[in-house]
């Protein structure tokens, strides 16, 4: 749907008077949706059991890894009090793995890899050293163990002064702390993963200034090595090289190799034959499916999967089409599994947006027949995703189109009457830049009393990345002010994912500028189409989204404030003071630095103080290594100086990305406090009403 053809907003927007909007009485507090973020992921599976990490913000932010078995409730496997979090790359990712009754885990207080056997008790095995004195900090995670179950492989990444530096290693299991290199190039490695025969090794590689959605790298090695001992040769790069993005290998049962790739422009599947790099000539020229869609997505953290093969050689996907998760499944047709031919069919589930796919052994290996009637049971397809009510939950979805699905995580701690949701309705618009796609979540409240009028005040919420996605799946931040009767929409400005390689990098040297018009086009048309109130209109970001946002009060006159959550707000400090993932990631945004310091100071809102237009909000965390707090401190100081109002608020303990329950609740009353001091437009008789 575009801005010029919107339909009546009366056909969107609840009951509510001009009066209320922002003061309806909500069945959301900022406590409940505290709670609510518990976000789950590392999605995987172990014979018949299902596995993922749980993050808790009513535990502090605590990770904890959590098992389903078919019959049995869910329990906490990993030990109390220790919370599993990797740090490799900061955002880590990928902090767990299980095997053969074994749960292997990264502690977050000392970045480690240990061991603990399931349903045995005891303490947990320490299987890499701690770092003597004067060493370089270690930190692991993404690891698989071998098929002799003697080692595990597993990215290393380890601090040295000016940057770090990473491999792909093979940790001793036995508790020795060997750590023994496989990769050791210098360059940035994920997804090590290993062949079910234990032959071979497949990872990715890329090196800076590119980012792994930009120029990757798929290679194959031999394994080697006689007992105790382990090693690899004969490597052959598969897939990947300069401006093409490879990702998520994931080896078959029949030993060929599957993964994605964007040759075609979109992310699409491939698969290549053991014979095809044996002799180093023959690879994957064809994806299995032609299709304008996604199968993966940028790999911010390790462990992305979001591909399982079936026993009968089929493949259960992810994919992404016009901002929505679909999951399909891909059959290899008459052709042969390697060959074009491939048939594609959807999969129904409540989910649309998915971050996870798992499917359980059931008795069968990849590429052969399913037990029946024995134990374990029939295999089972797991998603870990949101739907349009319920956000970040875990099902077991059925093939046969028939049965219902399951819910295999704990239900949602608060439960809300399905006329308080507000559903994500997609909405293009067409700017002055071109079209902009997004989502618009209009204030939605059974309990809202008074005549339909007026129309409501808007935020604009700017995802980070800045190749992420606005997500169409229920989110509880939305909620909590679309149902006090503000309208949301979330923009897929230039440069998110999801739309293709070209969209991707169509913000390549504009960062802070096309994001920004993109976002003030996206709620112009809004406004246009009769949808909010143009007088009335905020807009907010997280990380990368709080340049945007803070960029839109400099470069649009539309926004009357901006709420930025670890936000970006010095170009020049980030690209000379950042962690080393992301080091040279904004010469592709901005330009090579530090040649154009000019061009990146025009852009910085903290050397733009005297332009901001209205009330800044910041929200920051003491610990942030990715936006050091004296970013936020600086900006904060500039603009008291300019006259500008500003609050800036600073959580101790916390990093980039909150994940304690009290830091989200006292942001959300912040943030709803500053955007009703905005939109105060009736006078002083408008108060707060209880329960708000």
């Amino acid at each position: 749907m575009s801005g010029e053809d919107a339909t009546d907003p009366s056909e969107v927007l609840a009951p509510g008077s001009d009066r209320g909007f922002g003061w309806w009485p909500s069945p959301w507090s900022a406590s409940d949706v505290a709670s609510a973020k518990t976000s789950r992921s590392g999605l995987q599976s172990d014979g018949d059991s299902v596995y993922w990490s749980e993050s808790r913000p009513y535990e502090g932010g605590r990770q904890v890894v959590v098992c389903s078995e078919p019959g049995v409730p869910v329990v906490d496997l990993s030990p109390s009090g220790v919370s599993v979090r990797s740090r490799v790359h900061e955002y880590g990712g990928a902090a767990a793995t299980v095997s053969d009754g074994r749960l292997f885990f990264v502690d977050q207080r000392d970045q480690r890899w240990y061991r603990i056997a399931l349903g045995e008790g005891g303490d947990a095995l320490a299987l890499t050293p701690a770092p003597l004195p004067g060493e370089p900090a270690v930190r692991y995670g993404d690891g698989r163990v071998t098929r002799s179950g003697m080692w595990l492989v597993s990215v290393e990444e380890r601090l040295i002064s000016g940057g770090a530096d990473h491999r792909v290693v093979a940790v001793a299991v036995d508790g020795c702390q060997r750590v023994v290199p496989l990769v050791d190039d210098g360059d940035f490695v994920a997804a090590p993963r290993l062949s079910p025969d234990g032959r071979w090794l497949a990872w990715v590689t890329w090196r800076h200034p590119h980012m792994p959605w930009d120029s990757s790298e798929l290679w194959v090695a031999r394994i080697e090595g006689a007992e105790g001992s382990i090693g690899i040769h004969d490597r052959v790069r598969v897939a990947g090289g300069h401006g093409v993005s490879v990702g998520q290998p994931r080896w078959l049962g029949d030993g060929s190799l599957l993964f994605v790739d964007d040759r075609s422009g979109w992310w699409l599947p491939y698969r290549v034959a053991r014979s095809q790099w044996e002799d180093g000539t023959a690879r994957a020229t064809e994806p299995l499916v032609e299709a304008k869609a996604e199968f993966h997505a940028p790999d911010w953290v390790l462990g992305q999967s979001t591909m399982a093969e079936l026993a009968d050689g089929s493949i259960v996907c992810r994919m992404r089409r016009d901002g929505r998760d679909a999951l399909v499944r891909l059959r290899p047709g008459p052709a042969g599994p390697l060959a074009p031919g491939w048939h594609m069919d959807i999969i129904e589930q409540p989910c649309v947006t998915i971050s996870g796919v798992t499917v359980t052994s059931g008795g069968a290996a990849p590429g052969g027949p399913v037990a029946v009637g024995g134990v374990p049971g029939p295999q089972r397809v797991c998603v870990v995703g949101s739907t349009p009510t319920e956000a970040h939950s875990v099902f077991e979805v059925p093939l046969d189109g028939r049965s219902r699905t399951g819910r295999l995580s704990a239900p949602v701690a608060v439960t809300v009457a399905p006329g308080d949701i507000s559903l994500a309705r997609p909405f293009v618009a067409a700017t002055d830049h071109g079209l902009v796609p997004g989502l618009f979540f209009a204030p939605t409240n059974a309990a809202a009393d008074g005549p339909p009028g007026g129309r409501p005040p808007l935020v604009v919420f700017c995802h980070g990345g800045p190749t992420g996605a606005a997500e169409s799946g229920f989110d509880p931040i939305v909620q909590f002010f679309t149902s006090r009767g503000l309208a949301v929409a979330t923009v897929d400005y230039r440069g998110s994912s999801g739309y293709g390689r070209s969209y991707r990098r169509s913000l390549n040297g504009l960062w802070g500028v096309a994001d920004v018009d993109d976002c003030a086009g996206f709620a112009v048309a809004l406004v246009r189409a009769g949808w909010v109130d143009g007088s009335r209109m905020a807009i907010r970001g997280t990380s990368a989204g709080g340049l945007t946002a803070l960029g839109a009060l400099i470069r649009s006159r539309r926004f009357v404030g901006a709420a930025a959550w670890y936000g970006v707000t010095d170009l020049e400090a980030l690209a000379a003071d950042t962690h080393d993932f992301e080091s040279r990631y904004v010469e592709s945004l901005v330009g090579p630095w530090p040649e154009t310091v000019a061009l990146y100071r025009s852009r910085s809102p903290i050397h733009c103080a005297d332009q901001v237009s209205g009330a800044v909000l910041l929200l920051q965390g003491a610990e942030d290594p990715v936006v050091p707090p004296a970013q936020s401190e600086r900006f904060a100081e500039r603009l008291a100086a300019c006259q500008v109002p500003c609050r800036l608020i600073v959580f101790d303990g916390e990093s980039h990305g909150f994940r304690r329950s009290a830091t989200i609740e006292a942001c959300l009353e912040a943030e709803l406090s500053f955007y009703r001091s905005l939109f105060r437009a009736v006078g002083a008789n408008d108060v707060p009403r209880s329960g708000t």
